[in-house]
Formats: structure tokens, C-alpha cells, sequence
């Protein structure tokens, strides 16, 4: 089918006047072909007032329930998180104050504090970048990330998590953590962690529709 398309530079900035001039040149250039159909709005053109949709656009990031806008979660946009990255607690122990935890022990402890360690890391596409205060989620209880994420695993402190245990799974992102959170914190955005899962871990779709990674 013939017809016409193009592709946002800066849809994602609300306060760039870039989209603006992108859907006027646009425009101008297919007025003398009224009857092709046209597509321009990628996910964040769909969060921008007054900005036409022509006859079909391609939404992406947004299925997964991530945020294509600048400065915002998914949740803030009121989308729902799809997709799940979870794996599992395989031990608990309790640090004494002055331990220190991962690869450089750029975490040390200055209390006792509960310690988890999650079997994943940047082997399976965690982000090695995600360090200290990296929210993650168990047992209906928000907890963060310590020290460095290693290939194969990483710690946790489950200070907020009292009864969390090992086979607990762990949410990394998803329903009560939004990926574009861990994004921040490792310096990235929300499609490199959605598309940078490795092939090692399973991938499991419920009938939903919804699908989950973990391992």
C-alpha cells in the first residue's frame, strides 16, 4: 500500500518546538496526495496536546507500559507495565557494620543490616551501571540495590523486607517498579534495558498477553 511516512526527532521533549515544524513540513510536502494515507506519531506523539495523528501511528515503547516522554515514569502517563524482570533470592545474611559487599566494596555497611543475594546480573542484561539505591521490589516490599552488579548476581538490602527468603522472587521492573527507574539510576532509558535482555533468560507469556522475563 502506498503512502507516506516519517519519524519524530524530539517527540520526547514537550518543550521542544522540533515536532512542531517536523508535522508542518510534513504536511506541506504530502498536500498534493490527499488520498495516501499518512503516519508520523511514534509513542511520544502521543502524549503531546494538539498534535495530529494523520491516518495511522506507530506506538512502541508505550505497549510495554514505559515512558517515551522525557522526565516522566510510565506509571506517571498512566501506563501499565507489561512486561516483568524477575529472579530469584538465593541466600540471606546479615552484615556487621564495616562489611562491604560486591566487586571494589564501594558498599560498606554502617549498621547490621540484612543482606540478599538476587541471581541475576549483567550477564542476563541487568545494567552493570544500576548501583546503590537501584529500586527493586519483594514480598509486597520496596527494597534497593548495594554495591555493584556483578555478571551473574547482585546484592540487596532487605532491611525494608524482613521476611523475605531465599526462592523469594524479586521484582527487578515491572508491575511495582518501573524500568524507567532503574533506567535513571544506571545513566540509560527504558527501551536499551527492554530490548537488552539476553537469550539466557526465559522468557514466560501469560495468556494475558502480558509477558515476563526472569530467570
Amino acid at each position: 500500500m502506498a503512502g507516506f511516512v516519517t519519524h519524530f526527532a524530539c517527540a520526547d521533549d514537550i518543550s521542544s518546538d522540533d515536532t512542531d515544524q517536523q508535522t508542518r513540513i510534513f504536511s506541506e510536502a504530502v498536500v498534493d496526495w490527499p488520498k495516501l494515507e499518512k503516519s508520523a506519531s511514534n509513542s511520544a506523539a502521543h502524549f503531546l496536546p494538539a498534535q495530529p495523528s494523520f491516518d495511522w501511528t506507530r506506538p512502541g515503547i508505550m505497549l510495554y507500559g514505559a515512558s517515551p516522554t522525557l522526565g516522566k515514569t510510565g506509571p506517571e502517563l498512566g501506563l501499565e507495565a507489561v512486561m516483568t524482570l524477575e529472579a530469584p533470592l538465593t541466600a540471606v545474611r546479615t552484615l556487621k557494620p564495616g562489611e562491604s559487599v560486591g566487586y571494589g566494596y564501594n558498599w560498606t555497611a554502617t549498621q547490621e543490616t540484612r543482606m540478599g543475594i538476587v541471581a541475576i546480573g549483567y550477564g542476563d542484561g541487568y545494567p552493570r551501571h544500576a548501583g546503590t539505591g537501584t529500586p527493586a521490589w519483594v514480598g509486597g516490599n520496596r527494597i534497593r540495590l548495594i554495591g555493584r552488579v556483578s555478571m551473574d548476581m547482585l546484592a540487596v538490602d532487605l532491611t525494608g523486607a524482613p521476611d523475605a527468603c531465599p526462592g523469594d522472587p524479586v521484582e527487578l521492573w515491572g508491575r511495582h517498579v518501573s524500568v524507567d527507574e532503574v533506567a535513571q539510576h544506571a545513566g540509560t532509558i527504558g527501551y536499551e534495558l527492554l530490548t537488552g535482555i539476553t537469550a539466557r533468560v526465559p522468557r514466560l507469556y501469560e495468556n494475558s498477553g502480558n509477558a515476563a522475563a526472569g530467570r
